[in-house]
């Protein structure tokens, strides 16, 4: 995974600009996406920057200082999307909103299909594809366009060249549509699901979840890994180079669920060592709805020379593409895997263009936008709540996201109340205008009965492990917001106070 270290600019941003001087600093007009932009108002008022917020104790000071000097330059990104002013939406983990120049060739796409619809595509796959994959670290080849995240993680764990008795080890920490596939996938081939723990507490550390999974691999029988970075339902980024290292040690087929992953990192995906990525095309990213980027190392890589697997494609129309699960030289796996039935065109071309956008902005540049924030994030949240509030590793740099998960009630049996949890989430968007995720996968996890372990979970907890026994160690129910690259300092104030206004009104 790309570092996470800071990169303060060298100077900061001293003044205002207009929407249109804001455009004009993405760089060059060569880019399609950068001549749409220039098509916005030019004549609007300057955004408003707030007051500097006091920096809150414990924010690290690298934070502190990226937020200082890349907050004017974000209150102008800010403006190029349509979020409501009512409150600053948080939860771009849930979905993400489409840059207005995007949206604006998306809804003319859609007007050219409905007034012509014979063509396929409004530019051919390999261009959105070469766009997707310039910006995602990859070769053309190795990007499909899927139609979501789960899309993709269905088609690659049913590609594999599973035999029965084979083992898939996934982290305890897995959004429910995957836990559907996943257990799809071990009944249709016979396969032995294992889990290896990743605990929520502050302290946790990178290494210790590489010890955690590194336990639960059976030499020889361990055939594939999964796990998501970020991991749902603790926002905790995974660390995938260092799983990705030791599953190659054991011959073993890394697959990711990076629902999150882009638009929040730099996803340099060849040099990750991560064989399988399935990621969201409309959270962070904020491309439409119903798009994804299907990831498959199609070459040995110095991240991962070891030999391809066999992947049998499950959806496709290239009638030449091979049935056997081999690849040979020079195929283009991409190209076949999103050849199929009649796409939504419109969609595919904004998701290009929204990639582009990341690019000309500077995806390292959003990414540590977004994590000083979390971490700014963080820092209110413990200095109102305490730092037991916190349902994620947050002292470890490395596994830190931009999804903040915690729970502000001070009791463990609040903590754990389902029905208290979720009256507090209702009224966070009903009394204070803020949506927040709430719950983890509880009785729904990948641990289910008849196993009598599945009685040690409750409904919306966190079905974690110990990392060295294994045995069920469920964990609070979380809450999770985020800090996407439109927010600063003060929406994140105003959320803490809200939540603390509505703690205390709730008997907290």
């Amino acid at each position: 995974m790309p570092s996470k270290s800071f990169c303060i600019p060298s100077a900061p941003v001293s003044r205002l600009i207009t929407r249109r001087g804001f455009l004009e600093k993405l760089g060059a007009g060569t880019v399609a996406t950068l001549a749409l932009l220039r098509e916005l108002r030019a004549d609007e008022p300057p955004a408003t920057i707030l007051p500097p917020t006091t920096t809150a104790p414990g924010t690290p000071p690298a934070a502190e200082d990226l937020l200082a000097a890349e907050e004017p330059f974000f209150a102008d990104f800010a403006r190029v999307f349509t979020i409501a002013d009512e409150h600053k939406y948080l939860v771009a983990s849930q979905k993400g909103s489409m840059p207005i120049p995007i949206l604006r060739h998306f809804k003319e796409g859609l007007d050219q299909i409905a007034r012509d619809p014979f063509p396929v595509y409004l530019e051919p796959s390999e261009v959105t594809r070469g766009k997707i994959a310039k910006g995602y670290g990859a070769r053309p080849d190795e990007i499909a366009i899927s139609r979501n995240t789960t899309d993709a993680i269905s088609q690659i764990l049913h590609g594999l060249d599973w035999r029965a008795g084979d083992e898939l080890l996934c982290s305890t920490l897995e959004y429910p549509n995957c836990v559907a596939t996943v257990l799809r996938v071990a009944g249709r081939f016979g396969l032995t699901v294992r889990q290896f723990g990743v605990p929520s507490r502050p302290d946790f550390s990178a290494e210790e979840i590489v010890d955690s999974a590194r336990r639960r691999i059976t030499p020889g029988r361990t055939k594939a890994m999964f796990f998501s970075c970020p991991a749902h339902p603790s926002g905790v980024a995974m660390p995938v180079r260092r799983l990705a290292r030791l599953a190659q040690e054991h011959g073993i087929i890394t697959v990711v669920d990076g629902a999150h992953y882009g638009g929040m990192f730099v996803p340099c995906l060849d040099e990750t060592g991560i064989d399988f990525w399935g990621i969201s095309g409309h959270k962070w990213q904020c491309g439409p709805g119903g798009t994804g980027i299907l990831y498959a190392r199609n070459a040995q890589w110095p991240a991962n020379p070891a030999p391809l697997p066999r992947f049998y494609i499950v959806r496709s129309g290239d009638l030449d593409a091979p049935t056997d699960g081999s690849r040979p030289a020079g195929f283009d796996l991409g190209a076949a895997l999103s050849l199929y039935g009649f796409p939504e065109s419109a969609d595919w071309r904004a998701l290009g263009e929204v990639c582009e956008f990341w690019d000309q902005v500077g995806r390292e540049r959003i990414q540590n936008y977004i994590l000083a924030l979390a971490d700014y994030a963080r820092a209110r949240l413990v200095a109102a709540f305490g730092e037991e509030a916190m349902v994620q590793p947050c002292k470890d740099a490395e596994l830190r996201s931009g999804i903040v998960a915690f729970n502000p009630f001070p009791r463990p049996e609040q903590r754990r109340d389902p029905k208290l949890c979720h009256e507090f989430q209702s009224r966070m968007i009903g009394e204070c205008g803020f949506h927040v995720g709430c719950g983890g996968t509880g009785l729904k996890g990948l641990t289910r009965p008849p196993d009598p372990e599945a009685a040690a979970f409750f409904d919306s907890c966190i079905p974690n492990r110990d990392p060295e026994t294994n045995q069920p160690t469920p964990d609070d129910i979380p809450f999770r917001t985020g800090t996407p690259a439109w927010c600063s300092r003060a929406d994140m104030d105003d959320f803490v106070s809200a939540c603390k206004v509505l703690v205390k009104k709730m008997g907290g």
